[in-house]
């Protein structure tokens, strides 16, 4: 009986034995699975990372190679030879493969990347899109008044566009008449009557305190305020990130703010364009209870309306970057001015005429009365001849002088008449003929009342100054040919680097003028008319004079100072989005 127990029991135990070497060799067969999956996790993991690293490395290449070109398109950077082939630190196994092709959409860069891990065991494929949004230029000369830190206009004028290049002010006149700040709380202020037919942005706050309407929409970064009156204010729309106070007038268009908004009566949202919000605002509104201050039947201040729009800001420079000096006109003027230590003091005295071209200059008197001969050096009476010396100016590089009474040389060199200042007194008088002339001034440039400079047509001047520039009472500058030479510059051209109070136009006479100060508080009290641009640190109109931009300067290309003569704005490459695909299909 024992026996036949002893032998069940080792059938027990036999069974148990092979149970037990069931679980274990199905444990090992398990964990090899495992191992095996988790290899195989790997090197597929590998191979993604390898697929995103060739995404981030042609991404940067692009990217870099905007900073190189910013105007590159979109299609000339996907040909910028932005693909790699590389590995990884971990053996020799590891290989990625990306590239860059233009994408269905306009704006669209696709950057495809494959990665393998143990010569092809393992692959990944990833496809990335990146937004590509070109970088825009503007032109020197893109609007009437640009005020890197402010504008104020206390005058009556009327301020408009017109297009020199395709005929007279009467023939083309037209609504182009920009006004810009941008550096850091530059403010515009519109406290006279200005009639303005153009846009107003500033990176500061926009006032409207006088009766001056706008035709054309205004952009504030810090907020408008718009002061009692009627009429139409703003002819488009009142855009801001900050707030807005409307008192009186009509805007014809639509409001936006990103901060409060606060309207009086007596003040309406005409919203003609048929916008789905007259306005929208992210902060408080503040609206009289008045039918009029509603839409559709939806009162101002119902929440439809206190959305905040989320306005993009105008970009903000530092006052003496770049952008406000796009000409690098203060960097450079030192090696334009040249060594001046034997530049002679012109002053051109009553009753005395001066004649300068590209190469030569001299002066006669008028009626037998002379007071010396304008060159500095107290000779008087007869006439003399002064030669002008050659020099490299920067901003001819592109724009070559023109002078017609030699031959034409190949050397890159301009002819230029060196000052230590330029004075034309009363009744004397200075024409300009011959070509593009260029008078380098270490020291003021002024022209007194009752003289008169005479621009002749087909002829230009261009004056580098370092100090003060007083064209002031009844002296004049006639153009004789308003608009760009046949070589391209302006027909009279003021280049200042003085900083501060440092010009001031005060004449009664229309005068045409490219005026560029970047550093330059420029007044305007004169009642002549001005005709061109100008480009100042602050600009302070109080005359009653009129100003009428000419749209042709905008062509002006100078090839200097960013490389390019222009303000430009970035281009970007934005990621959106990224999907896998297995290698071998397609998107």
């Amino acid at each position: 009986m024992m026996k036949k127990q002893n032998g069940f029991t080792l059938i027990k135990v036999l069974l148990l034995s092979t149970m037990a070497g069931v679980v274990v060799f199905g444990a090992m067969r398990e964990t090899l699975v495992q191992e095996r999956l988790s290899g195989n996790f790997q090197k597929s993991m590998n191979a993604r990372f390898l697929s995103e690293k060739g995404i981030y490395i042609v991404a940067k290449c692009l990217k870099d190679k905007l900073v190189e070109d910013p105007s590159l398109t979109r299609d000339e950077l996907v040909l910028a030879q932005c693909s790699y082939t590389g590995g990884g630190s971990a053996g020799d196994d590891l290989k990625y493969d990306a590239s860059a092709e233009a994408g269905d959409a306009p704006d669209i860069v696709v950057i495809t990347s494959s990665g393998e891990r143990y010569s092809g065991d393992s692959n990944d494929k990833i496809i990335a899109h990146y937004k590509f949004t070109p970088g825009s230029s503007s032109a020197v000369n893109d609007s009437i008044m640009a005020g890197c830190t402010g504008v104020s206009l206390k005058g009556s004028s009327l301020i408009d566009s017109y297009d020199s290049s395709a005929g007279s002010y009467e023939q083309t006149k037209g609504s182009n008449a920009v006004i810009n700040t941008s550096s850091s709380n530059a403010n515009v202020s519109l406290s006279g009557h200005s009639i303005i037919k153009g846009d107003v942005n500033a990176a500061g706050a926009i006032y409207l305190t006088g009766s001056s309407p706008v035709y054309g929409n205004i952009k504030s970064n810090t907020g408008i305020e718009i002061s009692s009156g009627g009429g139409v204010r703003v002819d488009g729309n009142a855009i801001t990130l900050g707030d807005i106070v409307h008192k009186g007038g009509e805007i014809t268009g639509y409001v936006r703010a990103n901060g409060d908004a606060t309207m009086k009566s007596g003040a309406s949202i005409a919203n003609l364009s048929n916008d789905d919000f007259d306005i929208q605002y992210g902060g408080t509104g503040t609206f009289p209870n008045e039918g009029a201050f509603s839409q559709n039947g939806v009162h101002y201040s119902n929440s439809r309306y206190n959305v905040n729009p989320q306005i993009t800001p105008i970009e903000i420079h530092a006052a003496d970057s770049s952008h406000c000096d796009p000409l690098a006109i203060v960097q450079n003027m030192d090696e334009v001015i040249g060594e001046s230590n034997d530049y002679l003091y012109y002053k051109v005295w009553a009753n005395q005429h001066y004649t300068f071209a590209p190469t030569w200059a001299y002066y006669e008197t008028i009626n037998g009365n002379g007071n010396g001969n304008g060159n500095g050096n107290g000779n008087s009476g007869g006439l003399s001849a002064i030669s002008a010396f050659q020099k490299d100016i920067y901003i001819f590089d592109t724009l070559e002088q023109y002078y017609e009474d030699v031959v034409q040389s190949d050397n890159d060199l301009e002819y230029v008449y060196g000052m230590s200042g330029f004075e034309l007194g009363s009744n004397g008088s200075v024409t300009i003929q011959g070509g593009d002339v260029i008078f380098l001034i270490d020291g003021d440039f002024s022209i007194k009342g009752g003289s008169g400079m005479t621009i002749k047509a087909g002829s230009s001047l261009s004056i580098f100054v370092t100090g003060n520039i007083d064209l002031g009472g009844s002296g004049n500058v006639y153009v004789e040919q308003h608009g760009l030479t046949n070589s391209g510059h302006a027909a009279f051209n003021i280049y200042s680097s003085k900083s501060g109070e440092g010009v001031s136009l005060g004449g009664n006479s229309d005068m045409y003028a490219m005026v560029y100060a970047p550093l330059s508080t420029v007044k305007v009290t004169g009642s002549g008319s001005l005709y061109g641009s100008i480009v100042g640190s602050f600009i302070d109109g109080s005359g009653s004079g009129d100003f009428h931009f000419d749209e042709a300067l905008k062509t002006v290309d100078f090839g200097v100072g960013d490389g390019s003569g222009s303000t430009q704005t970035k281009p970007l490459l934005t990621f959106e989005r990224w999907y896998y695909r297995l290698p071998n299909s397609t998107e």
